[in-house]
This record gives C-alpha cells, structure tokens and sequence, in this order.
C-alpha cells in the first residue's frame, strides 16, 4: 500500500483532500503546522476531520517564527511590497511546509505528499500554483538522497478546480463539511467576512446549498 502525507489546514479543500486521499486507498499521514497566531479552531477542525476519517492521528510540527504579513506589520516590515500582499499571506509558507513534509516523507519512506489547493488559490498565491508544484518536484528529486529507490512526488487532486467543483467532489464523498473551519479568525463562529469565509460563502450559494457551519450576524 502506497503512504501518503497529507497536509491538512481543517478548511474545507483540506478535508475533500483528506477524503480523496482515502479513496485511493493509500496509507493516510496527517500533518500540519502550528504557526505564529493561527486560529485554534482550525486545530480542533483537523483533529474533528481526522477522528471522521478513521486516519492516524495528525503528526503537528512547531513553526512559531512564521508569521502572516497582517502579524509582521506589527513590528514592521522591511520588505515594502509585501504591505500590498494579499490577506493571510506568509512569506515562503508553501516552500516550507513542503519541505518539512519531504523531510519526514524520506523518514516514512512515504510515496506521496497531498496538498490541498484548488484554482482559486494560484491567483492570489503564487507558491499554490501547478508551476510551482511541478518544480518543486524536480526539486525533490535532486534534494532526497533515497528518491531514486523511494521516489516523492507532491500530488495536488484539487488543481485547477473551483470551489464550486471542490464541494460537489466533497459532496459526493461525505465529506462532514459541517466539522471544518474556514475563517482566518479565532472565533466562537465563522465572521463572514474576510477572504476565505466569503469564498466559502460564495461557493455554497451557487450550487443552492445551506452551509453547515454557523455566521456572525
């Protein structure tokens, strides 16, 4: 049975991942982050999601110096363009998460790493692009001594797709959307309003469906 690292964030792209993931029948190795002030409910979610799932539970890794560029402005800023980046970016995220997850995928001797990004998020993102992840894989095969005998390749199921299309893949696996957490925020409930809940938002109403998860008024 091929082992696969999946990265999990406890939104939901994540979760249809994680889902996917065990459609294809592969050894599941939940990993995630823990970075400077991101929201404990997005913890709860993936520990939810996991438990759903029936996967091991999710391998966490410490990253307390990766910061959003909202939380760096606090003690400035030396780069200047980065005052214009988009909300919730962190300088590097994708190359260095990926990077610790090939880390313990040599280790694990795993044959997949599994990131959930879907087309939406290579227009704001330039590390959550198709370029970025073919090159990446190059990258792994230059950089892991074992990958000739034990190759590792980023797979990313939810390339290109909107986010319309990731929730009727979801939809049609039972994925318990209802347990996610979207919101860049640490709240009781979701605040509608910022870029992730709108998205969410947004995808729900086009295809006329009531989101299982409760709003700010």
């Amino acid at each position: 049975m091929e082992q696969a690292i999946v990265l999990l964030s406890g939104g939901i792209d994540s979760a249809v991942t994680l889902w996917w993931v065990k459609a294809q029948g592969w050894d599941v190795r939940p990993l995630t982050f823990d970075y400077y002030g991101r929201p404990k409910r997005e913890h709860a979610a993936i520990d939810a999601l996991v438990k759903r799932a029936g996967v091991p539970a999710v391998r966490t890794v410490d990253l307390p110096f990766l910061k959003e560029v909202d939380d760096l402005r606090s003690t400035g800023i030396p780069n200047k363009i980065l005052r214009d980046s988009p909300e919730g970016y962190i300088p590097g995220r994708n190359l260095i998460f990926y990077s610790i997850a090939a880390y313990y995928g040599e280790l694990d001797g795993s044959r997949y790493i599994v990131g959930g990004h879907n087309g939406l998020d290579a227009e704001s993102f330039p590390d959550a692009s198709p370029k970025f992840f073919n090159f990446l894989n190059s990258v792994f095969h230059l950089s892991v001594w074992s990958y000739e005998k034990s190759p590792l390749q980023v797979v990313i199921p939810l390339s290109g797709k909107s986010k319309e299309e990731v929730l009727r893949m979801g939809l049609s696996m039972k994925v318990p959307f209802e347990v996610t957490w979207s919101c860049y925020w640490d709240k009781d409930v979701h605040c509608g309003t910022c870029v992730s809940c709108r998205e969410r938002k947004a995808a729900f109403a086009a295809l006329g469906l009531k989101d299982p998860v409760a709003y700010e008024p």
